[in-house]
């Protein structure tokens, strides 16, 4: 197995968990076995999916993208733990919001290092901006996680495609 062979399967998983983490914003079933499995898989195609957009350009994202993306592997272990708040809080919610954090500060060493495409980073600052604002606006803030979770979905294929289709 050759390295890009390691980033195409990296930007396919990230592509196939940002589409599932669209899907995952609309009520498309009730059933918890069900959305626990739908879940799991988003949060490993994540997983894969944020390595291999870090890895693809670790050289020019400094230690504000290393620290960005040890973060994001952290928090990715948050949200796929367990259900229960073992330590007083919600482990999904403050993973979930750590996650957002650190693609962040990914995306800001990412703008400053000129690296492409700038929809991702673009589509991640977008959903931190819907999550935070449409939550403080009453008739509109039953969608803003909704739209947060598209936007931030959106930001995952955008980083994954051209990982998908990069050249051997």
């Amino acid at each position: 197995m050759q390295a890009n062979d390691l980033f195409r399967f990296g930007g396919a998983a990230a592509v196939i968990g940002g589409v599932l983490r669209i899907a995952s914003a609309f009520p498309i079933s009730r059933d918890p076995v069900m959305l626990e499995a739908l879940y799991d898989i988003v949060d490993a195609m994540l997983l894969f999916g944020v390595i291999a957009i870090y890895l693809e350009r670790f050289d020019k994202l400094g230690f504000l993208g290393l620290l960005s993306f040890a973060v994001a592997v952290a928090a990715l272990s948050f949200i796929g733990g367990p259900d229960t708040d073992p330590f007083g809080f919600s482990t999904y919610q403050q993973g979930a919001v750590t996650l957002l954090i650190a693609l962040l500060g990914l995306s800001f060493a990412w703008l400053r290092a000129g690296q492409k495409p700038l929809w991702a980073s673009g589509l991640w600052f977008l959903s931190a901006i819907a999550g935070g604002l449409l939550s403080k606006f009453p008739p509109l803030s039953a969608y803003g996680l909704p739209a947060a979770g598209v936007l931030f979905g959106a930001g995952f294929i955008a980083a994954g495609i051209p990982l998908v289709n990069r050249k051997g």
